[in-house]
């Protein structure tokens, strides 16, 4: 859906890192208004309250988040950011892992990923991953012939901490792993998952902000692959 206002249809919204964002950046300062109360005046008493955000409206928190990480947020090419803003021809999917979870197996998770060749930063790979119930829109068909991977190691710390109340926890045992793996191991993992047999169910440019997790400038034949999670997904805004 896209209105005047914010031409932009959500594709993705990581329920959980927008409202962290938010509610950090909160913690550190407060929100103050206008009101007709406390100071008398002529037409009325004028004095300050907190202007709480619609917790419920998913884009003003999207909004509110994207601004809360202005001064932290680089570009691809700049790379040094805990966020990264970016318009990327991607290709958004699901992937099943068979083990890694307290309780169950054969877990969806969102993957996406997207190749750019930068006049600077040069060939980049880009891997994003999060839980699958952060996708909006009717769930599309399942590839069949899609690769089931045993496990994620490397990954298990991004999917634990982008992972939504109602999605299956990971053992710790995996997520024990996950911490002794080098930023080149991780890069390799995402590379090996996402290529070959990914296709994913929609490819599209899009506009979205992610959270890196690892940057890698060794695994060839790319000049830098970056490990992270989205944010949020939309398409962009035209000019």
């Amino acid at each position: 859906m896209v209105t005047d206002r914010w031409p932009a249809d959500f594709r993705y919204v990581s329920s959980r890192l927008v409202r962290q964002i938010v509610d950090q950046d909160q913690a550190a300062r407060s929100r103050w208004r206008l009101s007709l109360l406390g100071i008398t005046t002529p037409w009325g008493s004028i004095g300050f309250q907190k202007d709480p955000i619609d917790r419920r409206n998913e884009f003003a928190i999207c909004r509110e988040a994207t601004e809360a990480v202005t001064e932290i947020t680089s570009t691809i090419a700049q790379g040094w950011g805990v966020y990264i803003r970016a318009e990327l021809d991607l290709t958004m999917g699901y992937m099943t892992v068979l083990q890694g979870w307290k309780t169950t197996s054969h877990v969806e998770i969102a993957a996406m990923r997207a190749e750019v060749n930068d006049p600077e930063a040069g060939r980049v790979f880009v891997a994003l991953f999060g839980s699958a119930s952060n996708y909006r829109g009717r769930k599309p068909i399942c590839d069949d012939l899609a690769e089931i991977p045993s496990d994620v190691d490397g990954l298990y710390g991004i999917l634990d901490r982008t992972r939504e109340p109602g999605d299956p926890q990971i053992d710790n045992h995996h997520l024990d792993r996950d911490i002794g793996h080098s930023p080149w191991s991780r890069a390799d993992t995402a590379i090996r998952l996402l290529t070959g047999r990914f296709t994913g169910f929609r490819e599209g440019h899009f506009d979205l902000l992610m959270q890196s997790f690892c940057i890698d400038h060794k695994t060839k034949p790319y000049d830098l692959v970056i490990l992270g999670a989205p944010v949020w997904v939309a398409t962009p805004q035209p000019n």
